[in-house]
C-alpha cells in the first residue's frame, strides 16, 4: 500500500497561498488604496480644497487662486448703536466706518472707533430718487439746494463727525446724478484734502467725473456685502465676489452695514481670506494719492 504524499500536498498549498498573496498585492496602489471597482463601490471623492465648510460658501473652482488679492471694507450707517460699534472696534482688521452726522451717537462712535485705530468717514446724506417716501435723514443734501446751502450743510455735517479722512454718500441716487451739485461738494472736499468714495447707489452717478474735474481723490464701491438680508448672502458676497470683481488685480472695495448677520459674516470671512492669501488693507490704501480721471 502506497503512502499518502502529505509533504507534496503541503508544498502545493504553500505555493498556491503565495500566488494568491502576490495577486492581491498587485491589485493595490503603493499607498495601499484599493483600485479595484467592485459592484457598488463608491468612487473616491476629490481631495478637499482645505476650505472650511460654512453654509452659503461656494466651493473654489479647481485651479482658482486669490493669492495676493487685496480687499478694503467700509461699514456704513454708524452712530445709532454704540454696542455694535464697540463690537466691531474689536475685530482685528482695518475696517473703515462711515458715520451718519446726526445719528444719536455719531461723535461718540467716531471717537471710540478712532481710538481703536479705525478709519472714519463722514457718511454724507443725499437725496434719493425715492424721496420723500424714503428720507436720507438730517443734514441731507438735496438737488434743489443752491451752492450756499450745500456748502453750509457740508460744514455742519463735517463738524458733527470728528477724525474724518474722507466722505461717502448715504443714499443719494438723485443727488449723485447732478454734476453741478456734486461739483460744489467736491470743491469743499478739495479744500479739506478729503477723498470721496462713491457708494454707487445709481448707475448714472457723476461722482468720478466730478471728482476728476475738481482734483479730489476718488474710489468707488465694487461689492455690497449685505445686498440682501441674511448671513449666507453676506458671507457669499465677502468670499465669492472676489472671483469676479476687479480682474485687473486691483483692490476690491466692499461696503456693508452694522447688521448682526453682516458682523458675523465678516468675522467668518477673515480666516477664509487668510487661508486663500487675501489681505484686507486700510481704505486709505485704496485711494489714489492723486486723482486719476
Amino acid at each position: 500500500m502506497k503512502k499518502f504524499p502529505f509533504l507534496a500536498v503541503v508544498i502545493a498549498a504553500a505555493l498556491i497561498a503565495a500566488v494568491v498573496l502576490f495577486l492581491e498585492r498587485a491589485d493595490q496602489r503603493p499607498d495601499g488604496s484599493d483600485v479595484r471597482r467592485g459592484p457598488g463601490k463608491e468612487t473616491p471623492k476629490k481631495a478637499s480644497t482645505g476650505k472650511p465648510s460654512i453654509p452659503g460658501l461656494a466651493p473654489t473652482p479647481p485651479g482658482t487662486t486669490h493669492r495676493g488679492r487685496l480687499v478694503a471694507v467700509i461699514i456704513d450707517d454708524i452712530g445709532f448703536d454704540l454696542r455694535v460699534a464697540e463690537e466691531m472696534a474689536g475685530i482685528p482688521a482695518p475696517i473703515a466706518f462711515a458715520v451718519l452726522p446726526h445719528a444719536p451717537h455719531a461723535a461718540e462712535a467716531a471717537k471710540l472707533l478712532h481710538a481703536a485705530g479705525k478709519e472714519i468717514l463722514l457718511h454724507l446724506p443725499m437725496e434719493p430718487r425715492s424721496y420723500p417716501e424714503e428720507s436720507p435723514g438730517p443734514g441731507a443734501l438735496m438737488a434743489n439746494m443752491d451752492d450756499g446751502e450745500i456748502r453750509s450743510l457740508i460744514r455742519e455735517d463735517l463738524a458733527a463727525v470728528p477724525f474724518v479722512s474722507g466722505v461717502n454718500n448715504h443714499m443719494g441716487s438723485r443727488f449723485m446724478e447732478d454734476g453741478d451739485r456734486l461739483a460744489v461738494v467736491m470743491g469743499e472736499l478739495k479744500k479739506r484734502d478729503l477723498f470721496f468714495v462713491d457708494s454707487r447707489t445709481t448707475a448714472d452717478s457723476r461722482g468720478r467725473e466730478s471728482a476728476g474735474r475738481m482734483g479730489v481723490r476718488f474710489a468707488a464701491r465694487d461689492v455690497f456685502i449685505d445686498s440682501a438680508p441674511g448671513y449666507e448672502i453676506a458671507l457669499d458676497n465677502l468670499t465669492g465676489a472676489l472671483r469676479q470683481a476687479r480682474r485687473n488685480g486691483g483692490p476690491v472695495l466692499m461696503i456693508g452695514h452694522p447688521h448682526k448677520d453682516t458682523v458675523r459674516a465678516i468675522r467668518d470671512a477673515l480666516p477664509i481670506w487668510r487661508k486663500e492669501g487675501i489681505t484686507m488693507i486700510p481704505l486709505s490704501a485704496c485711494i489714489p494719492k492723486e486723482n486719476i480721471r
